[in-house]
């Protein structure tokens, strides 16, 4: 069994030492050197496009092409291509959809052939595109009065320089599903802490439950999990931005906030909160281990509920509830994971790129984007949408957001995302210190950048 956190032992780190370490607020800064997109032409089949560097029809005509994996939302997108048209009968919208597996590659091998679509998903791609000048500046494209309207932290993940390189669609953020009638049983309550969550793991495992179900492979939920650690810790949501840019002066993924947000997992992994064999564990198993009964708690995202309703034991839906995040000191803001996976953005090659920012209002507009929204289960990017969601484990996920809760936790930087989840896969089996790891990191971020 898992050693458990001594007596005495704290999670936390005092308030004293997070302040000397990062002083709050930070001054936004450049984010440079970031993820290139590189992919050989024969990574994968290049895609025809639809509309971009010449995709006008003649006689006026034009057609934009829109590319996503976003399928949840494939009937959606297609009635409002039908209905735009009426209204523009000469603009004809192309939707185009993929698996995430080979959209990826095949996006990549369309921007080395410079044979995009004028509307697209640029996954993780965004600032690296922005600062090629291969997609357009949204701010000038859509204006700051529109962008206005979004979750900072939904436009933050898009912002490189003076610009907004895309707009988050659907947004995503992490919370604490709990089982109600184990935690009734073990007469326990939501952790309202890190320390919390600890102090109940040994009685949970003692009953025969895991305290907190999480997938662990592929390992980016891992990096999910920590990156909003370190904003409790610094109480600054500019930090992870600033680490990923990897630009600021004294800002380093050695630092002492990113070691101690990693201590924080150390801990809970001594006190016996993961499950064994937690890093072999992919979603569907984390998600299974929560619903069928056998864990008390599971950290997901906002994108679990839809699912749940369908694949869950009809018994197990009255059975659960959401709490937040856990912080690390009473008191403490519940800083979540919150950002969009979902992000449109225009091609600069695109010869219809007014049209193609005319379109992306037009899916915004606030009726028709709750709608959508309402329709799919999705969480929204915009705090108008967010009023008005109405699915209750959406709303619940929603209103942290409209408290000010979202923090980030997608990587753009250059190698970021895989030193980040490497090192606390390494604290998380014990082969590594919060200390080694965070310096691991680093070195790893620091290679990849000189490559």
């Amino acid at each position: 069994p898992p050693a458990h956190r001594s007596a005495g032992a704290p999670l936390t780190p005092t308030e004293d030492t997070v302040h000397e370490t990062f002083p709050t607020p930070h001054r936004r800064i450049s984010r440079r050197g970031l993820l290139a997109m590189g992919a050989a032409a024969g990574a994968a089949p290049a895609l025809a496009s639809c509309g971009s560097g010449g995709g006008g029809g003649g006689d006026g005509e034009i057609t934009l092409g829109l590319w996503t994996w976003a399928s949840e939302f494939e009937d959606a997108f297609a009635a409002a291509a039908a209905e735009y048209k009426q209204l523009h009968p000469n603009v004809t919208v192309q939707p185009r959809y993929w698996s995430f597996a080979n959209y990826a590659p095949s996006l990549q091998a369309a921007l080395a052939a410079q044979d995009e679509a004028d509307l697209f998903m640029p996954l993780v791609s965004t600032l690296a595109l922005g600062e090629a000048g291969r997609i357009v500046d949204l701010r000038e494209a859509l204006g700051t009065d529109f962008l206005d309207g979004f979750f900072p932290s939904t436009n933050d993940e898009n912002v490189w320089e003076d610009g907004q390189y895309a707009v988050g669609w659907a947004a995503q953020t992490f919370g604490l599903f709990y089982n109600t009638t184990i935690m009734d049983q073990l007469g326990l309550q939501p952790p309202q802490t890190w320390d919390e969550l600890a102090a109940m793991a040994p009685a949970v495992n003692a009953a025969g439950f895991v305290p907190m179900s999480i997938q662990g492979t592929p390992s980016n939920q891992l990096s999910d999990f920590v990156l909003p650690i370190i904003t409790q810790i610094t109480d600054d949501p500019q930090v992870v931005l600033d680490l990923d840019a990897h630009t600021a002066d004294g800002v380093s993924w050695d630092s002492e906030p990113v070691v101690q947000a990693l201590t924080v997992v150390q801990q809970l992994r001594e006190a016996g909160v993961f499950a064994e064999g937690v890093l072999a564990t992919d979603s569907d198993t984390a998600n299974g281990t929560f619903t069928n009964g056998r864990a008390a708690m599971l950290f997901t995202g906002s994108f679990f509920p839809p699912s749940l309703q369908t694949t869950a034991p009809p018994e197990f839906l009255t059975q659960y509830a959401i709490a937040k995040t856990p912080t690390t000191r009473p008191g403490g803001k519940h800083w979540c994971a919150n950002q969009a996976g979902y992000t449109w953005a225009i091609s600069s090659r695109s010869e219809n790129q007014e049209a193609a920012a005319d379109f992306l209002k037009y899916l915004y507009d606030p009726e028709r984007y709750l709608a959508m929204m309402n329709d799919t289960f999705s969480m929204p990017s915009t705090r108008a949408a967010a009023e008005g969601v109405t699915s209750e484990d959406i709303k619940t996920m929603t209103s942290w957001l409209l408290d000010g809760e979202g923090a980030p936790h997608i990587l753009f930087g250059k190698g970021s995302l895989d030193a980040v989840t490497n090192g606390v896969v390494s604290v998380v089996n014990g082969s590594a210190t919060p200390q080694q790891a965070a310096k691991d990191i680093e070195a790893a971020v620091v290679q990849s950048r000189k490559i």
